[in-house]
């Protein structure tokens, strides 16, 4: 590994990381659609591409005051890999598309700046449509250098198809740590104090402008939550900018930098405002073939003058443009801090609003049997007000308005491309007077921003404060679904909740109550009216000492089941079939997770609450359930006292020959898609990088959002945690001590060694009941009514 200077706006990029609440604020991704690619080739092509560019192969660390490269000789990367069936995006609903949804999750799982490399490539496919996702962290890529990587990836993929292992490249790269040193240097021999000066003396009274926001929100760190619209210039746009192109004898882009401009000060902003204009900042050979952090922001200063047209506007705007060109290179973060503390309050860090012209940036490349052809934005946070990317695609001009969601409405950005479209439609026509355009955008500048904040609104004021266990229950309520207010009425699945979140909600409830809440009951009218309802009748009628868990009332003396949480604890999908099944009267109670990290310290954690509270008439549960319903039996043996029938589940064996080392992820995939009634999305292939669980975790939560499902991913990262700590217990213990208690043996996915070591464990009062189902679906109906049935008949047979 070797350390060198980092270059000025990588050093300055670093110290924004850091304060921001955005880890993927940086992060700069290109989806590609593409044809049927060949995964081993293409894995091979990427190992290629980073090998030639050390820039990721590169980390950012700070040390001695400073940030610094540090570039490691080699670095192995592996291609992602997600794959689904044809079925699964028709298994999401209306609105939702899975390529968007796990794409703008790969976007954000954010970069350890201080880890190389820096960069990932992933490979989606459903059915025959395929995506590939280049994710890179902006320290180390700009939208050019995408580009390049794309093109080299291209030309190593088709070697690699043709011979494995010949990818190469005719010409040696540039490394970007030339680019660095020279950079360095231009700071410290003053090399770039003639360009500072050009720069102090334009931006000085400019001020930035911006759209009126629907919301006044300060940002306390840099960075803010964002979406994009994506928006197809009309045919006669683009003929308007063609026409403004030919008459000024210019580039397209000066038409879209003068119609944004016009926008802006017919909309309210007045004087010479400040428009900031991302560049490729490549003046040379070298320079075009680097690849690395090169692109800058420069500021285009902007003013509507008495009597203009929008071709003087054009003009202008060519010419302002053109005068700062030579000075460009210079990091935007050097001009910044070179201006007067007046003119830096004015312009702000960044100016509000960002036009960045890529052209056919993005297209042209083939790779496969098609070229590559950029898809929708995944940017879901923005260092912007609005940002506009301005894309060539073949079939249109396409402009992508990233934006602040948390200070503008997507009308008020729809409404700026509407004003921009009807400003270049306008361009058609030589001579159109400025004041003659019809703009419904309001706009205004940074200091009218400071002294009269527009459209603040407030967060919607609580409920009136109630006491008692309604209060609570409220607050928990709101807190689960993240809700600023709640109504009675208000259905917990309507308002987004889902099955996953219903455990973690009763758990907090009937804290409050101080005894378990009949979930069923409340399944029937999942309402918070009727939870505070039964949260108060439970608190009022229930006897202390209660179990876990209440999925099912029962009836007073009547039998009782209770039922011990699978791997990774369990939500109210997991028993409620069977609860329903057995006959009215019984009472049917669930053991939440416990912490432990063995089988039998799980196992003692459940029977210390049930000696506490009495034991029931049956004990078991579904897969790891049952397993520690069998210890727990056998604790039971051991002290003297009889255990109660077992009801086992599909249980593994305890004979530590049942484990998911190696597919824990793609359990925990199943699982949960199982949990919501999602099975189509479960992966036909997830291949991850080594232990970046996180990447996985991520994706599961947006296909989560895809059925309506949404999880935070933290609470999917707690569960996720809670399953491999199970699965390492489970793979740890192993037991050939009999218990000989009456049991109900449910076999599905059970191999026959399991179904013979259990039939040894049990004795001979075990009734084994096969059922023609998956591990997932053994304990669901139809089957849950069997094991009902068996269940009944096993407490008749002992009581009898």
């Amino acid at each position: 590994m070797t350390r060198h200077v980092s270059a000025p706006q990588q050093e300055a990029l670093w110290w924004i990381q850091q304060r921001s609440s955005y880890p993927d604020l940086y992060n700069v991704t290109w989806r590609m659609a593409v044809g049927r690619l060949d995964e081993p080739a293409l894995g091979r092509a990427w190992q290629a591409v980073v090998d030639r560019y050390e820039v990721l192969r590169t980390a950012l660390v700070y040390q001695d005051g400073a940030v610094w490269q540090e570039v490691r000789e080699s670095a192995k990367v592996d291609l992602t890999v997600l794959r689904w069936s044809p079925e699964a995006q028709d298994a999401v609903r209306p609105g939702h598309d899975l390529f968007d949804a796990v794409a703008g999750r790969l976007h954000q799982a954010p970069f350890d700046v201080g880890e190389a490399p820096l960069a990932r490539l992933t490979l989606i496919t459903v059915g025959e449509a395929g995506e590939l996702v280049l994710t890179a962290h902006h320290a180390v890529a700009d939208g050019w250098s995408m580009r390049l990587l794309v093109r080299d990836l291209a030309a190593a993929y088709h070697a690699e198809l043709a011979q494995p292992g010949s990818a190469a490249f005719p010409e040696p790269p540039v490394p970007y740590t030339e680019y660095a040193v020279k950079a360095r240097q231009s700071v410290s021999d003053g090399g770039w104090q003639e360009d500072l000066a050009y720069w102090v003396k334009a931006l000085a009274g400019v001020e930035s402008a911006t759209l009126v926001p629907d919301r006044a929100q300060s940002r306390q760190t840099p960075g803010a939550p964002g979406a994009v619209l994506r928006h197809p210039l009309s045919p006669k746009a683009a003929e308007g900018v063609a026409a403004l192109t030919d008459r000024g004898g210019m580039t397209p882009f000066a038409g879209y930098l003068a119609a944004l401009y016009a926008v802006l000060g017919r909309g309210g902003a007045g004087g010479t405002f400040a428009v900031a204009v991302g560049v490729a900042n490549r003046f040379s050979e070298r320079d075009t073939a680097c690849v690395g952090y090169l692109a800058n922001v420069v500021v285009a200063a902007g003013e509507l003058r008495a009597g203009d047209t929008l071709d003087d506007v054009v003009a202008r705007a060519r010419d302002g443009f053109w005068a700062g060109l030579p000075h460009q290179h210079v990091p935007f973060s050097l001009v910044h801090n070179a201006l007067a503390v007046e003119d830096r309050s004015r312009l702000g860090a960044v100016p509000a609003v960002m036009l960045t012209y890529h052209g056919n940036l993005g297209a042209g490349v083939r790779l496969g049997e098609r070229e590559t052809r950029l898809k929708a934005s995944p940017d879901t946070s923005t260092d912007n007000d609005v940002t506009l990317g301005i894309y060539e695609e073949p079939q249109a001009t396409v402009i992508e308005a990233g934006y602040d969601t948390s200070r503008f409405d997507e009308a008020t950005v729809t409404r700026l491309l509407a004003d921009l479209e009807r400003v270049l439609e306008a361009g058609v026509r030589p001579g159109v007077p400025i004041g003659s355009l019809d703009v419904r955008s309001r706009t205004t500048t940074a200091a009218a921003m400071r002294t009269a904040p527009a459209g603040e609104q407030r967060a919607p004021a609580l409920a009136a404060e109630e006491t008692g266990p309604a209060g609570a229950v409220r607050e928990i309520w709101c807190r689960t679904l993240r809700l600023p207010a709640a109504e009675a009425e208000g259905d917990f699945f309507a308002l987004g909740g889902h099955s996953l979140q219903v455990f973690e909600l009763f758990e907090q409830v009937q804290a409050v109550a101080g005894n378990p809440v009949d979930l069923l009951d409340w399944l029937d009218t999942p309402t918070l009216g009727r939870l505070i309802q039964l949260t108060e009748q439970t608190a009022a009628t229930e006897p202390p000492g209660a179990h876990g868990v209440l999925l099912r009332r029962g009836e007073p003396g009547g039998p009782h089941l209770h039922l011990i949480h699978p791997a990774g604890g369990a939500d109210q999908s997991t028993y409620r079939d069977l609860a329903n099944a057995l006959p009215a009267g019984w009472r049917v109670t669930m053991s939440p997770d416990g912490d432990q990290e063995t089988v039998p310290g799980l196992a003692e954690h459940h029977l210390d609450e049930l000696r506490a509270a009495g034991m029931p008439d049956v004990l078991g549960g579904w897969s790891l359930g049952g397993l520690i319903g069998y210890v727990m039996a056998k604790r039971l043996r051991q002290s003297g006292a009889t255990p109660p029938p077992l009801l086992l589940i599909d249980p593994p064996a305890p004979d530590g020959s049942s484990t998911e080392a190696g597919r824990e992820l793609d359990s925990f995939f199943s699982t949960v898609l199982r949990a919501v009634d999602a099975p189509a999305l479960v992966p036909a292939e997830l291949r991850l990088p080594p232990e970046d669980t996180e990447l996985g975790l991520g994706v599961l939560a947006a296909l989560l959002v895809t059925v309506d499902s949404a999880l935070p991913l933290d609470a999917l990262r707690s569960r996720f945690e809670a399953i491999r700590r199970h699965w390492a217990a489970l793979g740890e213990y192993v037991s050939d001590e009999p218990v000989h208690v009456p049991s109900v043996l449910v076999a599905a996915e059970l191999p026959e060694a399991a179904v013979a070591r259990w039939t040894a464990l049990l004795g001979p009062g075990l009734v084994l009941l096969e059922v023609a189902a998956d591990h997932y679906e053994a304990v669901k109906a139809p089957f849950a009514a069997r094991i009902a049935e068996a269940v009944v008949t096993c407490l008749e047979g002992t009581t009898g």
